[in-house]
């Protein structure tokens, strides 16, 4: 099947952390056949410099990917990046995971790209594996709400452009309810999950997870069943700034052994 974005961008900074970014950008290059961008924003006297940095990017992943390579020089870094962009671009970062995404490996411009932009991104946190393959199932995150269903279209587009399954998963949390309300949540949630299921089509399971922090229950899927990509929606009532699952998102990127897929709500 046809990929969901039509080339991969990854910004770079010159910094290790930043370049993070490049296993799975890669493993997603090989994978779909889409190009694979690096750029960056050059200072005035810093253009040469990053040129070259960027050519020895390109060179030392010439053989793994079709790598082109652009020096950005506008004023504004994150309309250098943004402004670059196709409708189908991909955006692929790094977090640095210290306070979640407003703290990414180029810092505030990776904040603004993101609060400007109405496409996924896929975010590699600081406990994803340096070259870590995208292999497993993909997942999608679901709350009960709107913005979270959201995710349930680009979830089945990567899981059949990767050949992967794809899984629903909802985390109820025990400490809000009696064990009684509870097991009827978990009928209730279930219901729903397998409603979702059988109208999205191609979904090989789901889970209702119990846990009180849910960014920690989705953290450790991996651990229960290879995970390629966590699926996550915003809100969109006011950008980046107010994730649809809070803190649940932003902590789920700061722990997760694996890259998260970002989805705005207000696309």
């Amino acid at each position: 099947m046809q990929a969901p974005f039509t080339e991969i961008v990854v910004p770079l900074d010159g910094s290790p952390t930043a370049e993070r970014a490049m296993g799975p950008a890669l493993d997603l290059s090989r994978r779909t056949g889409v190009p694979l961008r690096v750029l960056t924003r050059a200072l005035p006297g810093e253009k040469e410099e990053l040129t070259t940095y960027l050519a020895g990017v390109a060179d030392r992943y010439a053989a793994l990917a079709d790598v082109e390579t652009l020096v950005a020089g506008a004023d504004d870094v994150a309309a250098a990046i943004v402004d670059g962009l196709e409708p189908g671009s991909l955006v692929c970062m790094s977090s640095h995971g210290r306070t979640g995404l407003a703290r990414a490996a180029l810092g505030s411009v990776a904040e603004a790209v993101m609060r400007a932009l109405r496409q996924p991104v896929l975010v590699i946190g600081p406990e994803v594996s340096p070259g870590r393959a995208l292999s497993g199932r993909v997942v999608a995150c679901l709350d009960g709400s709107p913005a979270a269903d959201l995710t349930l279209a680009p979830a089945a587009q990567w899981a059949a452009a990767l050949g992967l399954p794809l899984w629903l998963v909802s985390v109820v949390d025990p400490a809000v309810a009696t064990p009684e309300a509870l097991a009827e949540g978990d009928v209730v949630e279930s219901a729903h999950l397998a409603s979702l299921a059988e109208r999205l089509r191609g979904v090989e399971g789901w889970d209702v997870l119990h846990r009180d922090d849910p960014a920690e229950a989705l953290a450790e899927l991996d651990g229960q069943a290879e995970v390629a990509v966590l699926v996550m929606a915003t809100h969109g009532r006011t950008g980046w700034d107010r994730l649809r699952l809070g803190s649940v998102t932003v902590g789920t990127v700061r722990r997760s052994p694996v890259p998260v897929l970002v989805i705005p709500a207000a696309r």
